[in-house]
């Protein structure tokens, strides 16, 4: 049996890695386009700060170590087809450049996404780049040593927006972050963007909110470079040696879509719950695949990391035993990001998320201390709870401050396992002094749902 993997970050290399576990027998391909393998993509804006000291650090695993485990990976070729009649795939071998006809038993379809870059105006200036996958963190890492950048734009204020802000401010340029919407971090609510806001201002980001970015232009000095020297939005303009367009990604179906593959409501590749698309033995995981909201139950696309990875242990899973064994129950949407010395969390669904569902929410905010507040170190964090006004049951969380992993975790166990603000109330969590106070953020903020939805009558 011949099961063949196209693409080779999360969920393909471990639906592959998975699939050699439950079917030794089978023969295991990967193909994948970039040059690199089983990368941590959500590393590259550390690497690019110089936290992490080489993007070596950010190679998981290398073809010769999927070898060992009698895996085969081609990088650097790229599947430009599909035929799932036949059971065939065109190949593009980007070395040689040369085409090939390959077959498989089995299929599992991981692209991934892509980033999203507008039609701006000098978007093709050397100096400004997307980051989607390590090619362009080495890009962007050897712009910055031939030119040495004193000033940057980020456009987006979204997850990587806001860790790149961070990242080219140690680096040691002036940056602006430019955001089209009304304010940061848009999947937070208000309390959340504000508190993020003023702390990027405080570090010296310059924040504009609101502007969508309408011209990137080059306005040398001393010749014409080629290279981007300003950007502007709104009627201003903002001096920049180098520009990062960080605007969000979408999924990359093409491939798919052309070979007769469902696309769901979200613009991804629609599955059922064991990652199986309605093409004859394929199917899909990671940033390309739709899933379900586990909370509403409604389609969802939730491009992160983690999430690939559980939906590729299920597709390769199925895929090896070709049958639906194992099920993927669907996601939070749990996720959190660094911003200078801020930690940002969400689980579940923002109090504007569960309205649009239908929820007639109760919501409470708390602003506590992530350790006792007489011990060294402490620092403060806030933390918002949404409840369903009519079951108490808990629908979201969302954090920014110091630890919030471990509120947004217990948060996201909290709705996982269906519990309602009654239980979070009595819930016995680990408390001492260096590690916070002695009734936890998320006990705190139930205790207020809690008086909340007596007094509604709940």
């Amino acid at each position: 049996m011949r099961i063949v993997v196209i693409g080779g970050v999360a969920a393909g290399t471990k639906a592959a890695s998975r699939a050699k576990r439950v079917a030794p027998e089978a023969e295991v391909v990967i193909y994948q386009a970039e040059p690199d393998v089983s990368i941590s993509e959500c590393g590259m804006p550390y690497f690019l700060s110089g936290i992490v000291g080489s993007r070596e650090r950010l190679v998981a695993r290398t073809p010769e170590k999927f070898e060992e485990n009698d895996i085969e990976v081609r990088v650097r070729h790229r599947v430009e087809g599909i035929d799932a009649e036949n059971k065939t795939l065109v190949v593009h071998d980007l070395g040689s450049d040369t085409t090939f006809e390959d077959s498989y038993d089995r299929l599992i379809v991981s692209t991934g996404a892509k980033a999203v870059v507008p039609p701006i105006p000098g978007s093709g200036l050397d100096g400004v780049f997307k980051l989607r996958f390590l090619t362009d963190a080495d890009d962007i890492e050897r712009y910055i040593e031939e030119h040495s950048p004193k000033s940057a734009v980020v456009v987006g204020g979204g997850y990587i927006g806001l860790e790149m802000a961070e990242a080219l401010t140690m680096r040691g340029m002036e940056v602006s972050l430019i955001e089209a919407g009304e304010r940061l971090a848009p999947t937070y609510g208000s309390e959340v963007a504000r508190i993020v806001n003023a702390h990027l201002e405080e570090k010296g980001v310059k924040v504009f909110a609101g502007n969508p970015v309408s011209e990137m232009e080059m306005v040398c000095e001393g010749g014409d470079d080629g290279c981007v020297h300003n950007v502007e939005f709104g009627g201003e303009g903002i001096g920049a040696d180098l520009v990062i367009v960080a605007i969000g990604v979408k999924p990359e179906i093409e491939l798919a879509k052309s070979a007769g593959a469902e696309i769901g409501e979200t613009g991804a590749i629609k599955t059922d719950e064991h990652m199986r698309t309605n093409l004859p033995e394929v199917w899909a995981a990671g940033d390309c695949a739709e899933t379900t909201n586990y909370i509403t139950g409604g389609a969802v696309w939730v491009p992160l990391g983690d999430t690939a990875n559980q939906m590729g242990r299920v597709a390769g899973t199925n895929a090896a035993k070709g049958e639906a064994d194992l099920a993927f129950p669907g996601v939070l949407g749990t996720g959190i990001f660094k911003v200078f010395d801020l930690g940002v969390g969400k689980t579940g669904l923002s109090e504007s998320e569960a309205e649009e569902a239908g929820f007639e929410t109760l919501c409470a905010s708390v602003e506590a201390s992530n350790r006792a507040g007489y011990f060294p170190g402490s620092a403060g964090v806030f933390l918002k709870m949404i409840s369903d006004k009519n079951s108490g049951r808990i629908l979201g969380a969302e954090a920014v401050g110091a630890s919030v992993d471990k509120l947004i975790d217990v948060s996201a166990t909290a709705i996982w396992g269906g519990l309602k603000v009654g239980d979070v109330v009595d819930m016995d969590l680990a408390y001492a002094p260096p590690f916070g106070p002695t009734l936890s953020p998320v006990i705190q903020a139930a205790t207020v749902l809690s008086g909340k939805l007596l007094r509604s009558g709940s």
